[in-house]
């Protein structure tokens, strides 16, 4: 099974922690908040530092393990592809400044700043967002999920369609492993090549089809004869309001926003590391 699937498999942690227990909004607010703040800023070691305090977050709400292996496949290999090819003389236009030499097969190649910056920042600056997203994701549960949305003033169908989507995922990769496991019961072989590999699924993406088609007909049946689409205000199992907590943290957003704008302002876009300005950076 694919990591996305298994990832997407996963529900909220619950755990009696400050993480869970604040407000959706204000955790999606933070997703988008550090996002944007990474964005803006041009320094690797800032970046660092917002995707540090995420994971602290993300220990401390005891769901790191899946936001780890997701970074850990996406960008690790990234990281360890970009940097010398945009590092090393081959190509990248920017690079102007060398920081040292590389020796390769008796050679000296030099190793530009620009590139390295490049290299490491941008990977960073996606896996911060990636990591906000699903700590957003692994600490809020469907019910509250629906209540922020709820809140957002998001329509009441397209709330459903991204909950459903949640409750399909681990329904349907569950059948999908029973369905597999039936038809090597009766004989389908599995040591073969890759064109046959792909020719075999079609033995589970076809009865997988026919019963996710079946199954979204019975709930169609049964969210409209309990009027799902009759217009009236709808109730919620949960109701989300803002507590003490999440003013504190909007508080400590607002407060970390003015001082990197007074840092913008007064230092640059590269506080820490000082990277030169690349006008696609």
């Amino acid at each position: 099974m694919s990591v996305g699937v298994s990832l997407l498999k996963k529900t909220a942690v619950e755990a009696e922690t400050f993480v869970q227990r604040l407000d959706g909004r204000v955790k999606f607010l933070y997703f988008l908040w550090a996002t944007i703040i990474v964005y803006i800023f041009f320094d690797p070691i800032l970046n660092l530092i917002f995707l540090a305090v995420t994971m602290a977050l993300a220990v401390y709400a005891k769901c790191w393990k899946p936001i780890a292996l997701t970074l850990l496949i996406i960008v690790v290999p990234w990281i360890l592809f970009a940097v010398p090819i945009l590092a090393l003389p081959l190509g990248f236009p920017w690079n102007k400044t060398i920081i040292g030499y590389i020796n390769i097969l008796g050679k000296n190649y030099p190793v530009y700043l620009e590139g390295l910056g490049w290299g490491v920042t941008w990977p960073l600056r996606v896996s911060v967002a990636i990591s906000t997203a699903l700590l957003f994701f692994l600490t809020t549960n469907q019910a509250k999920l629906v209540a922020t949305m709820f809140k957002m003033k998001f329509p009441f169908k397209l709330i459903y369609m991204v909950i459903a989507t949640f409750q399909f995922i681990p329904l349907l990769a569950s059948e999908a492993n029973t369905i597999m496991q039936a038809q090597i019961a009766r004989g389908l072989r599995t040591d073969v090549g890759f064109v046959q590999k792909i020719k075999n699924y079609l033995a589970v993406v076809i009865p997988l089809t026919l019963s996710a088609l079946n199954k979204v007909q019975i709930r169609a049946i049964a969210l409209e004869s309990r009027g799902f689409s009759a217009p009236v205000k709808k109730t919620l199992l949960y109701e989300a309001s803002f507590t003490k907590l999440d003013y504190a943290f909007l508080t400590a957003m607002i407060l970390v926003t003015v001082f990197l704008a007074w840092v913008y302002i007064y230092i640059g876009f590269s506080p820490l590391t000082h990277l030169p300005w690349i006008w696609s950076g």
